[in-house]
């Protein structure tokens, strides 16, 4: 829809109408509001944020703690290169990461500049969707796509008197969205083409990114991409994994971490190492770029038979509690409070039965009603999960029996037991006569299940983990259990600033710098190197010249021990 079909004053009075209507009408369409369908999408996301709709909100600024990485580097590139075509326009480039924070802004008229400076859209100022509300730069990347936004469809009023054309910034390998490119300029000097110079722009920047990593991955990726990488070939990097169709099916969410880890881990002689992928003999050769970043590439030997599917830790305890279940009504899963008893339980009977179960916590079966309702349950072929078992005493026993004798293996109904490991008595004499027992260790102890637990509890609000945040969980002690991973992700949830993506900069500090578990020398280099840091107050160069090392080395064993706490995975 062109600036010439509606004026700024239409364009607040459907605004108006779509706030006076509420945000949940639906029956006010892009149609009878007259903007387009993706200003009706982002108006509505705009006035459901969590702290209110704000029309003269001002950009919150976040100044830039570490130096320039490999995006802003290039960014400024592109965006030099650009801004001397569009010289004879009165439009500025500005590029933003995924948060929305301004990177890297070109203006070569100085009245526009200021323009500019009056709204904040400058380097360092976050210009995302949930804290101003419709704009280039946050729609973008909240839409996915290229928008333009014009004069008064910007929610925020400091911003009418622009025009901007944005585009998303995709990562040339994950094909993530990891920031967004926009052309803005006053409302009376836009034109339509902004929005095809946006586009073009944006990947013009996604192609220069490609273009910095190592020229050994250059030539791997672009045998990913004519089809000759026939062989089972992983390239692991800090941001994810890149894999050919024979091996990926090798590397679980779980597997990726601890083989990052590994890599990092060992002591490399030369560029080549020996390594385990499912338990099979690969090879891998580390790649090292200009800014001591690595990048690994694993081969399998072609002798190798096909890969299969490597089992993840949960599906492994599924098996197995299928395997219990073929032979008794009644199953127990015995482990330290608060392991994820209850969850694990929920998890195998949802895949098996294809429907949830009813979970009933045991103290409940002393109200009345509760045992029939259990029974009624179970008779009709739906399973129970009874936690808190450890709370029961002798006088519950009938209890017990009623549940067990309910149970009906015909009807695949079963009954699951969850005990903390300090039941006692007659309650767990008769668990042990019922049927089979599982064993979990602590959550902490088990770092497989606290991925796989996490990446589960994520499906469930339709949001995925980084890498860098399925490690740091890994690395976690998790003295709350499974409870305080729930609490944990739906924070996560509720802080993210828009996308499907959950990264590790919505992690607690001390959960995004909790280093691998490390022994003998290693240990105490981390201890030492914490210590020097806290005698810097965090002042990297002061804690070099302590350690009595360059800050180069120091900042590679900072990124070694997962000091930074980077948007990536931790190295």
């Amino acid at each position: 829809m062109s600036t010439d079909t509606y004026s700024a004053a239409s364009v607040r009075q459907a605004r108006e109408r779509l706030l006076e209507a509420g945000v949940g009408a639906h029956g006010l369409t892009p149609r009878t509001l007259n903007v387009p369908p993706v200003i009706e999408r982002s108006w509505r996301r705009s006035f459901t944020t969590g702290g209110g709709y704000d029309p003269t909100a001002t950009p919150a600024y976040h100044p830039f703690s570490e130096p320039a990485g490999r995006f802003q580097d290039t960014a400024e590139i592109v965006l030099a290169r650009w801004a001397e075509s569009l010289a004879d326009m009165r439009v500025a480039l500005l590029v933003s990461d995924r948060s929305g924070r301004i990177l890297a802004r070109k203006v070569g008229d100085p009245s526009h500049a200021r323009r500019l400076d009056k709204v904040s859209a400058a380097e360092g100022f976050e210009f995302s969707e949930s804290a101003l509300g419709t704009n280039g730069l946050g729609t973008a990347i909240e839409e996915r796509s290229a928008v333009f936004v014009r004069g008064a469809e910007h929610v925020n009023d400091r911003l009418q008197t622009l025009a901007c054309a944005g585009a998303p910034i995709h990562d040339p390998l994950s094909r993530r969205v990891i920031g967004s490119l926009a052309l803005a300029s006053p409302v009376g000097a836009s034109h339509p083409a902004m929005l095809a110079i946006a586009k073009q722009a944006a990947r013009d920047l996604q192609d220069a990114l490609l273009n910095t990593a190592p020229l050994e991955l250059q030539a791997l990726l672009a045998r990913f991409a004519d089809g000759t990488a026939r062989h089972r070939v992983l390239a692991i990097g800090r941001g994810g994994v890149l894999a050919s169709t024979g091996a990926l099916p090798m590397l679980s969410a779980e597997r990726h971490v601890t083989l990052w880890d590994e890599l990092q881990a060992h002591h490399w002689q030369g560029d080549v190492a020996s390594v385990l992928l499912a338990d099979r003999p690969s090879t891998a050769r580390r790649i090292v770029n200009r800014a001591g970043e690595s990048i690994y590439l694993v081969e399998l030997a072609e002798s190798e038979p096909a890969a299969a599917p490597e089992p993840t830790r949960l599906s492994r305890l599924a098996a197995h509690l299928d395997v219990l279940g073929r032979s008794s009504g009644c199953i127990a899963i015995h482990g330290p409070r608060d392991s994820g008893k209850t969850l694990l339980a929920q998890l195998w009977l949802r895949e098996r039965d294809r429907h949830d179960p009813v979970v009933i916590g045991a103290p409940a079966f002393r109200e009345p009603g509760a045992v029939a309702t259990a029974v009624q349950a179970l008779s009709t072929g739906t399973s129970v999960v009874v936690c808190s078992v450890e709370s029961l005493t002798d006088v519950d026993f009938p209890v017990l029996q009623q549940l067990a004798g309910a149970a009906d293996p015909v009807r695949s109904a079963r009954v699951v037991f969850c005990v903390a490991d300090d039941l006692t008595g007659v309650v767990v004499d008769f668990l042990g006569r019922q049927g089979p027992r599982l064993d979990l260790p602590a959550l902490r102890d088990d770092p497989d299940r606290v991925i796989g637990l996490a990446v589960r509890l994520a499906q469930e609000y339709s949001v995925t983990l980084s890498p860098a945040v399925l490690q740091a969980l890994s690395r976690w002690d998790w003295r709350g259990g499974a409870s305080e991973l729930r609490v944990l992700i739906a924070a996560m949830v509720v802080q993210r600033p828009g996308g499907t993506v959950l990264d590790v900069d919505l992690l607690p500090a001390e959960m995004r710098t909790r280093a691998r578990q490390l022994r003998g020398i290693a240990a105490s280099e981390y201890r030492a190197i914490d210590a020097a840091l806290r005698e810097a107050d965090g002042n990297r160069s002061r804690a070099a010249e302590i350690l009595g090392i360059g800050r180069t080395t120091l900042y590679r064993k900072l990124r070694a021990y997962g000091f930074d706490g980077q948007n990536t995975l931790i190295s």
